[in-house]
């Protein structure tokens, strides 16, 4: 009975278009197709305190080989933060791997020390910089890259007390999305 004094209500105020679309006859929306994955997943998955998201591009130029097509957790064996995630690799789709931290957010002073270290014994020769800069200076955003080129040995994870746990990966098969959208 209520809620046939609410339809009638509804209708006279908005007009029929709203009485219409309150009723349990409308269809359910159509299901995303099969071939585009859950955006929900991959951008508030387990790696939601990840600075990027699969299958946004790791940072310019907007092209196919910069789009993260995998993050993997970088987790501390060290007593004092054991199991703590400390930062992220990504993998692009040009096959090489990037180190970075969590968001500000989520980083302790520990945690910092924790993935420098790693960075030190994983970065590139390319690479000049061996440790993060910060991403703040006094209250001012300093656009230093957050991002370095490593290569991490699976036999090394041992000695920089650390264990990559999976976090998100594009679906094997799929095609990537134009990354200048």
């Amino acid at each position: 009975m209520r809620m046939l004094i609410v339809a009638t209500l509804l209708s006279t105020i908005f007009g029929s278009q709203i009485v219409a679309q309150l009723t349990p006859t409308s269809p359910p929306p159509a299901p995303l197709a099969a071939s585009v994955p859950d955006a929900q997943t991959l951008n508030n998955g387990a790696c939601m305190d990840s600075p990027r998201a699969v299958p946004l591009v790791l940072q310019p130029p907007a092209v196919r080989s910069q789009q993260i097509v995998r993050i993997d957790k970088v987790v501390s064996l060290q007593s004092n933060l054991e199991n703590e995630v400390i930062g992220y690799l990504y993998t692009l789709q040009d096959g090489s791997m990037w180190l970075g931290q969590r968001t500000p957010d989520y980083m302790s002073a520990a945690d910092a020390r924790a993935i420098n270290q790693v960075l030190s014994s994983t970065h590139m020769p390319d690479q000049p910089l061996s440790a993060f800069p910060p991403t703040m200076k006094y209250g001012v955003a300093t656009k230093y890259q957050q991002f370095f080129r490593v290569q991490i040995p699976q036999a090394a994870l041992a000695g920089l007390q650390i264990r990559l746990d999976a976090c998100v990966a594009w679906p094997a098969g799929r095609s990537l999305p134009d990354p200048t959208m």
